[in-house]
């Protein structure tokens, strides 16, 4: 199994390396990114010191941060369906299911492939650019356990956004939907306490929320009992994320396999 993870993560760092006109355009798309948040941060400085008082930090860092983890944990919830996608498109896509490996461990495999080729590059990049601009990233020491757990989650939602463009072919509402929520009222962009009462209730039940809480929770009165609940309800939520994505995608593997439109694009 180790060995077949390893394949496919070099298959998808070879193939990721290959287009390099998309890799260019990708690493400019970022850097304008973060100059747009260093300028917009310095316009809410300007503002008053109320944001980094009430926040702990400027908002230039501040949305960095967010964009960052939320991107990081969000390539799970498009590899899967990016890699099953390509294979539609290759028409190789019932060989590389006829290996002795399960159908749902071979989906696994090669979008875990593609998600750390592009979790990786992503952190280098995105940490290069805030440097070379000057944005300072304090990153919480509960960061790491909260990405890694809310990448699981996401990562579940991929895996049934990939059994879903199984049977759909085209458009699925999954990582559209969440993609688009956890983004508006996620706190990615703005503090969550912003929102109105109605969006509040959402908000906090969105993993998005807590885990961008605790990558962001860098002072110790901040810490405690909050970031226990935070951590419990996100391994809560990865698992049933992970749970109902395998047993979404085994349904629809089974359900294109019968209708005789598994290769179907």
């Amino acid at each position: 199994l180790a060995c077949a993870l390893w394949a496919f993560v070099r298959r998808g760092l070879a193939t990721y390396l290959s287009y390099r006109a998309k890799l260019s355009l990708g690493l400019v798309s970022l850097v304008v990114s973060v100059v747009t948040f260093s300028f917009v941060g310095k316009v809410v400085a300007q503002a008053g010191p109320g944001f980094t008082e009430r926040y702990g930090s400027d908002y230039a860092s501040f949305v960095v941060l967010g964009v960052a983890a939320h991107s990081i944990a969000s390539s799970g919830l498009g590899c899967f369906r990016s890699a099953l996608r390509k294979e539609q498109l290759q028409g190789t896509l019932e060989l590389t299911l006829t290996s002795s490996l399960p159908d749902t461990v071979v989906v696994l495999l090669s979008g875990l492939g593609e998600m750390v080729v592009t979790a990786i590059g992503g952190t280098v990049l995105l940490l290069v650019a805030a440097r070379a601009f000057g944005i300072g990233l304090d990153i919480a020491p509960s960061a790491l356990p909260a990405v890694a757990l809310y990448g699981l989650f996401m990562s579940g939602l991929g895996l049934a956004s990939a059994g879903t463009i199984l049977v759909t072919k085209e458009g699925e509402p999954i990582s559209w939907g969440f993609g688009a929520m956890s983004g508006l009222v996620g706190g990615v962009y703005f503090p969550v306490d912003l929102l109105p009462s109605w969006l509040s209730a959402v908000s906090r039940a969105l993993p998005t929320t807590h885990a961008l809480s605790l990558v962001r929770q860098i002072t110790p009165c901040e810490a405690g009992p909050a970031v226990g609940h935070s951590l419990a309800y996100l391994s809560l939520s990865a698992v049933a994320s992970l749970l109902l994505g395998l047993l979404t995608l085994r349904w629809c593997l089974r359900s294109a396999r019968a209708s005789g439109t598994l290769g179907h694009y």
